[in-house]
């Protein structure tokens, strides 16, 4: 039997594990943190994250989407939330049964690792850090937490350890690979919003308080809390530089975000207490070595979270990992080139993607242009629905290519600008016009071959 050494045992690296003992592979994985079943959260990672269509069908793939259902909370649509107090709604799906679903990284984590651990031939190593690899004697050697070196001879290697890999580290100090982390120009902070079973505002949503430059993201949560999440710049005016004290940041919620504030009793304490999060782009060529070592998830393409797609994308790598070993029989050195292949345009757009969104959330979001658009896109997928389906419903909703996405998207934001022109409501589109359009939009699908 081949074993395969998996560095991380987060989310990709557990999935993943599942997929390769599924064929037959005995699994040796090192993680540099404790067992998240036996302590509390990481507080340096995000705690809720979002899971659609792509992540499901990963799990799927194992046979864990069952148990993992009753962990989701869906959520429905956007709250926005105004400076006025005023909110408006924006659906994520076509109908009330397409939804996005609110997950706590943890529970879903050891979800994972407990169906890991009931697989014969696993062996799970926890708080054992990579520190080197012999790439000729194919010998990795891991530190425990008291600084005891172990030397692990491996067959076949799989970095799934997140956006500060160190496999890719050691990959790119060896010329091996080119990688670049990018850090984004702003950071975030967990925050609570709203009492446990007490909260008042829309449940099953996405609630988001988009300011320009800041943006406060709530998650729900089962009990009825809702898990908040502070974007804010770096520095500059408004940003963690300059909320340094307790009326600093207290005058900010107020002026930004006070209806928010109103149920947040636990605002400065958490504040000063959790950590501040950074966010990167991950650009790296290639992901692998030989047929030898293979990066996948955030350690290959890791993304800012503005798309919600980070966890959906690594998932889908495993899934289509997967797929590429049964097509090529378990060889390798034809897989290995394969997955890198057929993933990298697709990841690349992801990132696109993500930073659209990003300033989509944060601007765009508030604007009755953009808020138009949005419903006549709607409109646009009840009436013609074998023609038209939006960008953000074929990321979330279907398993389409990114980067098939993103080159729709661009098609049908050109057709929604002319729709748009000179309008101000959704009434006034004459539709004997946009049918008369709708054959020029299916020709320039045509052309870039969607």
């Amino acid at each position: 039997m081949e074993r395969i050494t998996v560095v991380g045992a987060g989310l990709a690296g557990a999935l993943v594990s599942l997929y390769l003992v599924k064929r037959g592979f005995g699994i040796d994985i090192f993680e540099s943190r404790e067992d998240p079943r036996l302590c509390p959260a990481d507080p340096g990672l995000s705690i809720n994250l979002a899971l659609s269509c792509r992540g499901i069908t990963g799990l799927e793939g194992v046979g864990l989407m069952e148990k993992v259902r009753s962990m989701m909370v869906p959520m429905v649509a956007r709250a926005i939330h105004e400076l006025d107090g005023t909110v408006h709604f924006q659906p994520f799906g076509r109908h009330p049964g397409e939804h996005i679903n609110a997950i706590v990284r943890q529970d879903l984590n050891v979800v994972l690792l407990e169906a890991l651990e009931a697989c014969p031939n696993v062996r799970l190593h926890f708080k054992t850090r990579l520190k080197s690899i012999d790439f000729e004697r194919k010998t990795a050697t891991f530190a425990d937490s008291g600084g005891q070196l172990m030397h692990h001879a491996y067959t076949r290697l799989i970095g799934a350890d997140g956006a500060a890999s160190r496999l890719r580290d050691v990959l790119a100090e060896a010329g091996i690979v080119d990688a670049v982390r990018e850090f984004f120009p702003h950071s975030y902070k967990e925050l609570t919003i709203g009492e446990a079973h007490g909260n008042q505002m829309a449940r099953h949503h996405l609630h988001l308080w988009p300011r320009h430059t800041s943006l406060l993201l709530g998650n729900p949560n089962r009990d009825d809390s809702i898990t908040g999440t502070l974007f804010l710049p770096d520095s500059g005016a408004h940003s963690f530089e300059t909320l340094t004290t307790p009326e600093a940041l207290l005058a900010f919620f107020r002026r930004a975000f006070p209806d928010a504030l109103a149920v947040m009793p636990n605002l400065v304490e958490e504040f000063f207490a959790h950590p501040t999060g950074r966010m990167s782009t991950i650009r790296c060529t290639p992901w692998y070595y030989r047929d030898d070592i293979l990066l996948i998830g955030d350690a290959a393409h890791g993304i800012i979270p503005f798309f919600g797609q980070g966890m959906n994308c690594a998932f889908e790598d495993c899934r289509i990992l997967n797929q590429l070993l049964e097509h090529h029989h378990n060889d390798w050195s034809s897989v290995m080139p394969a997955f890198y292949q057929t993933r990298k345009p697709d990841t690349e757009a992801v990132a696109r993607m993500s930073l659209d969104n990003f300033n989509e959330i944060h601007r765009d979001i508030s604007d009755k242009g953009f808020g138009l658009k949005k419903r006549i896109e709607l409109e646009l997928m009840h009436r013609y629905p074998d023609i038209y389906v939006s960008k953000h419903i074929q990321v979330m909703f279907t398993n389409t290519p990114y980067a098939k996405a993103l080159a729709c998207g661009e098609v049908q934001k050109s057709f929604l600008e002319t729709l748009c022109h000179d309008i101000e409501d959704l009434d006034e589109i004459k539709w004997q016009h946009v049918e008369q359009k709708l054959p020029e939009y299916v020709n320039k699908l045509t052309e870039k071959g969607l």
